[in-house]
């Protein structure tokens, strides 16, 4: 068994993605965490709603082969996914629950959603922000890159807490 395969997978839902195309580099995001990233169906269904991003999410998910998976049959699973989607988006709902009960990791900036969640269940997860960090880590993308990738991706219309790999850094008390 390879260290990958040991390792949790990373549930992606739709605002990391979305991000990611938006910002030009959706074909980076597979690479930055090589055989973990997975989608659940619940979380696709979700993103294909709207006819204009089915063509941009197929082909995301064609390049990239990040696997979509179904939706798990466990009793458990299935309880705590009706509750959440009581209060919570259908694609959070999901990853919350498949991460708890499969102890998996969840790659959603949707922090009004998830992270009390997670926290009180002990659930990883990561910000868009958060994947930056890594790519810059790993060499895959450069300060500037990610940089350029936020204004892309906040002129887009999409919302980032942070301007600037170096203003999430000092957020984090990374330093610049």
């Amino acid at each position: 068994m390879t260290r990958q395969q040991d390792e949790p997978k990373i549930l992606l839902d739709a605002d990391v993605v979305i991000h990611f195309i938006k910002g030009g580099s959706h074909l980076k995001l597979a690479s930055i965490f090589p055989g973990r990233l997975v989608m659940l169906d619940k979380v696709k269904q979700e993103l294909i709603k709207h006819k204009s991003a089915s063509i941009s999410i197929e082909n995301f998910l064609h390049w990239t082969k990040i696997p979509v998976i179904p939706m798990p049959k466990d009793v458990h699973i299935l309880r705590e996914y009706a509750a959440l989607k009581k209060l919570r988006g259908e694609g959070e709902s999901a990853c919350m629950a498949v991460a708890r009960f499969r102890r998996d990791y969840i790659a959603s900036s949707n922090l009004k959603d998830i992270k009390s969640y997670c926290q009180e269940n002990q659930i990883v997860y990561y910000t868009t922000m958060d994947i930056l960090e890594f790519a810059i880590t790993k060499g895959i993308m450069n300060q500037s890159e990610c940089d350029q990738f936020i204004k892309e991706v906040t002129s887009k219309g999409s919302k980032l807490p942070f301007s600037s790999m170096a203003e999430f850094r000092k957020h984090k008390g990374k330093g610049v």
